[in-house]
């Protein structure tokens, strides 16, 4: 289903709006779902909305939640979230934060209470533009767990994603590595589910512990469950951030003593730097060219296919996406219903 992005602007905004959210919270969110798909992330781009609705018109995301800054000491600051929508609180928290960089040269951001923060790699496009570095770590709570620890049969943590942006010289697009330490996002499996297509063999288990490729088995009762990529290493990466987000944020992990109402609650650990900020910046930045000359001039083994660098697969998504963004087909009946029920005009297909 390909839409204009104006159309979907639209739709998005107005659909929050309906929904009591104020306009500017509303902007926000309506442009990071719409960067999501463009960059090729259907999982976090406008699908989300249907769950969106659920959730505000069920109490659980704050319509008007914006973030309170609880701990200012330089350049360390702690944000509380109050619930409100992650893709808005996540812009100020990081905006203030390359504010803070920019001012000292570094900044430790924590932030706790957040509904879903969305697609990370959009904050470290964000401070990329800047110039600056990311470093992020996020946990989720509030909801029940959805990855297998290493070696186990059942969920104990969550997706836990990473974030390490940058800019890079030359007019290159910045270097942004934005991973799930699970094999797979929540909402990739969704997807997947939604359009019946099959997960990818090793990311997922059933409610028996037993290897399956059906993404339903994460939604069924009881559920099965997603396992950590790269067997320890994702897991002991997942572990990393449940801790650092989790704790120093002082928003709490996943252990069963904390709520589990069932809606993505998302904690921060993150770090900005200036990376120009302490020596040479000619050598640094031919330092950086010569390193991505020799990378990328490595001998692909398919042709069609030169080796990348983290980063590019969304810029050339990006520049293909200039006007309009492709959906999925699943969308296309909850976009509807989704209309009808608040009275804005559809999304209509180009």
């Amino acid at each position: 289903m390909e839409v204009t992005i104006d159309d979907a602007r639209r739709f998005a905004a107005g659909a929050l709006m309906k929904l009591a959210v104020p306009a500017d919270i509303a902007d926000d969110v309506a442009e990071h779902l719409i960067e999501s798909d463009r960059v090729g992330y259907a999982s976090h781009g406008m699908s989300i909305l249907p769950h969106y609705r659920r959730v505000l018109t069920e109490g659980y995301v704050a319509f008007d939640g914006r973030p309170e800054r609880i701990v200012d000491n330089g350049a360390l600051i702690g944000y509380d979230g109050h619930n409100g929508f992650g893709q808005h609180v996540g812009k100020v928290v990081i905006e203030d934060a390359i504010a803070r960089t920019q001012q000292r040269g570094q900044c430790i951001v924590t932030l706790r209470r957040s509904h879903h923060l969305g697609r990370m790699g959009h904050y470290g496009e964000l401070v990329a533009q800047h110039g600056l570095v990311l470093l992020a770590f996020s946990n989720v709570t509030n909801r029940s767990p959805t990855v297998a620890p290493f070696g186990g049969t059942e969920p104990r943590l969550t997706t836990n994603p990473l974030c390490f942006a940058g800019p890079l010289p030359g007019g290159r697009p910045p270097f942004v590595v934005d991973i799930a330490t699970s094999a797979m996002a929540v909402n990739k499996a969704r997807v997947l589910s939604e359009n019946n297509l099959p997960a990818p063999p090793g990311s997922l288990i059933d409610a028996n512990g037993q290897p399956t490729t059906d993404p339903g088995v994460l939604f069924a009762d009881p559920p099965g469950a997603l396992l950590p990529f790269g067997g320890h290493k994702g897991y002991a990466l997942g572990l990393v951030a449940e801790l650092l987000a989790g704790v120093l944020s002082g928003g709490g992990t996943i252990q069963p003593d904390n709520p589990r109402h069932g809606v993505a609650t998302n904690n921060l650990f993150a770090l900005v730097l200036d990376p120009q900020l302490d020596f040479n910046q000619t050598w640094r930045s031919q330092e950086v060219e010569s390193f991505l000359a020799y990378l990328l001039n490595c001998p692909p083994q398919d042709p069609a296919h030169p080796v990348q660098y983290p980063g590019e697969y969304e810029a050339a998504n990006r520049a293909r996406h200039e006007k309009t963004i492709e959906l999925p087909e699943s969308v296309r009946k909850p976009f509807a219903d989704l209309a009808a029920e608040l009275g804005i005009a559809p999304l209509a297909a180009v």
